[in-house]
């Protein structure tokens, strides 16, 4: 089996960028006895509006050889509705040439209901792919005001640091039980594959099973930082380095094992990510103003399917990774 294919590099993108803060929507949860720091991270994440939210999202991968920027804004209506707008910078250089490019490329991400769309720009034209999987099951958990959701999420909690807490603002430190969370994205995201059959739908679950199985090993850690007066995030800086590593070492292991068929190329890209490169996530959230909504050009939803609209980025990742 072809580990990077037409849908891999998408996905670990995607799942960056749209893994940057889980606060979009919240309501009331069930309290239990918890420490004091707990506490104060419940007392935030049940007190989040559920009216419309905007967010600006930055993502940053960075390696030896290439640099992947995204800056984007996201937004989530009353009704759970997903939208995220923005530019997916590339940077590489070629070792082996020594030159140097760079390239931006717009994009647009639209979830409704439980289907999620990614729409990128290439030589002028639009083109679309559908990401079932673990994306839709993160972006669920974001817009979730669903009292069994939130409740599962507050359970994952593994502990609470505040770090500041004043009549402006909460600061805290977060770490969620990987398991746990894998447990949740496991159980909320079996719709997303609703519309997939054969061969793709076994590659697609083939890619979930592998992220759950990271998820299981590595906990996820965030800084979040909550406007006290109107009870609003107005940051939330992820490190995801160890996650990013982890799933590329799986995959390696994998291919030890012969589960999994990688080029040189992608074994060398592999190992850049599992052991040098690292990835952060920074959201910050703004005035849901008329000026900040997210709107998607006319007539995008019509573009035609392309799974291959990145593969000459992919290519590119692959090409320059030489040691």
């Amino acid at each position: 089996m072809k580990f990077f294919g037409k849908a891999n590099l998408r996905r670990i993108a995607v799942v960056a960028a749209a893994g940057g803060t889980i606060f979009f929507g919240s309501n009331a949860v069930n309290a239990a006895p918890l420490d004091n720091d707990t506490w104060a991270f419940r007392e935030a994440y049940t007190s989040q509006s559920t009216d419309t939210s905007v967010f600006e999202q930055d993502m940053t991968l960075v390696a030896p050889t290439f640099l992947i920027d995204v800056d984007s804004r996201a937004q989530v209506l009353q009704d759970g509705s997903f939208r995220m707008g923005g530019n997916f910078t590339w940077t590489y250089t070629n070792l082996k040439k020594n030159y140097s490019t760079n390239s931006t490329i717009p994009f647009y991400i639209e979830q409704l209901d439980n289907e999620m769309t990614l729409y990128v720009q290439r030589r002028g034209k639009w083109s679309k792919m559908l990401l079932p999987g673990l994306p839709s099951g993160i972006a669920i958990l974001w817009k979730s005001t669903d009292s069994a959701i939130m409740n599962d999420i507050m359970n994952a909690v593994k502990a609470v640091e505040v770090l500041k807490d004043n009549d402006d603002m909460r600061i805290m430190n977060v770490t969620l039980d990987g398991t746990k969370f894998a447990d949740i994205m496991e159980k909320n995201s079996e719709a997303t594959f609703a519309n997939l059959k054969g061969d793709k739908l076994t590659e697609q679950k083939e890619i979930f099973g592998r992220w759950l199985a990271v998820f299981k090993s590595t906990d996820i850690t965030f800084t979040w930082t909550v406007n006290k007066p109107s009870w609003t995030t107005a940051t939330a800086a992820f490190d995801l380095t160890s996650i990013m590593r982890a799933y590329a070492r799986y995959v390696l292991d994998e291919s030890a094992a012969g589960r999994v068929d990688l080029t040189d190329e992608e074994r060398d890209l592999l190992d850049v990510m599992g052991y040098y490169s690292e990835l952060h996530s920074y959201t910050t959230q703004v005035p849901p103003t008329r000026d900040k909504l997210v709107n998607m050009p006319t007539g995008l939803r019509k573009a035609p399917e392309n799974d291959n609209s990145l593969n000459d980025v992919f290519s590119e990742m692959t090409t320059v990774i030489k040691k």
